[in-house]
């Protein structure tokens, strides 16, 4: 007799699957946010920045962190709970069952509601909602620096003492990237190679 064993995702394979969720994450989300600048992330990044990139910018941006935790919360209620209470005030309404086939609809939505494992559609929802929050935040970037006068936030300090008033963008592990005030283009420095220090002017 052939004992068939319900196969179970162990510890080490929700390691992974976050893993390569982050990477894609952070690939995905800066090269659109850099690629708005017109700057071709891939080529400047590692799979080290764009596993760390999602977790540096929540850890950092405490006003990000809490809006991305209340979307997904609300959306985590609504696929749980507030779509089936939806449906089940909607399908008394004469209006719609001449439009949908309760019959069809109600078994989808059992369905549904015996499923329990809704990660992964979670997980896809986060996705969206990350990556148009840095899409937006991309859009916003280009346009103020566009239109306004770009105001200086931080002397970068080169290997030959030389001193450069610049507006930050970003980071990663080898890379600076930021405005020079004058210019409408994103300039990347190599951190290693080039810069002494970096320091931060008060506002």
């Amino acid at each position: 007799m052939i004992n068939i064993q319900e196969s179970k995702l162990g510890l080490q394979d929700y390691f992974y699957i976050g893993y390569l969720y982050l990477i894609i994450l952070g690939i995905v989300s800066d090269a659109i946010f850099y690629g708005i600048f017109g700057v071709s992330y891939l080529n400047y990044t590692t799979i080290l920045d764009a596993l760390i990139s999602p977790v540096s910018l929540l850890i950092n941006n405490w006003k990000i962190s809490l809006f991305l935790s209340l979307m997904f919360w609300l959306m985590y209620l609504y696929f749980t709970k507030w779509m089936f209470l939806f449906y089940k005030k909607l399908r008394t309404k004469k209006w719609y069952a001449k439009v949908y086939n309760i019959e069809k609809w109600d078994k989808r939505y059992e369905e549904l509601e015996k499923k329990k494992n809704i990660i992964p559609g979670m997980m896809f929802v986060f996705f969206l909602l990350f990556v148009s929050m840095r899409t937006g935040m991309g859009v916003g970037m280009k346009y103020k620096y566009t239109n306004k006068e770009i105001v200086p936030d931080h002397t970068l300090i080169f290997k030959d003492n030389s001193k450069l008033d610049i507006r930050k963008i970003g980071q990663n592990s080898a890379y600076f990237f930021y405005f020079i005030p004058g210019e409408k283009v994103i300039t990347a420095t190599p951190i290693a190679d080039n810069l002494k220090q970096i320091k931060k002017l008060p506002k």
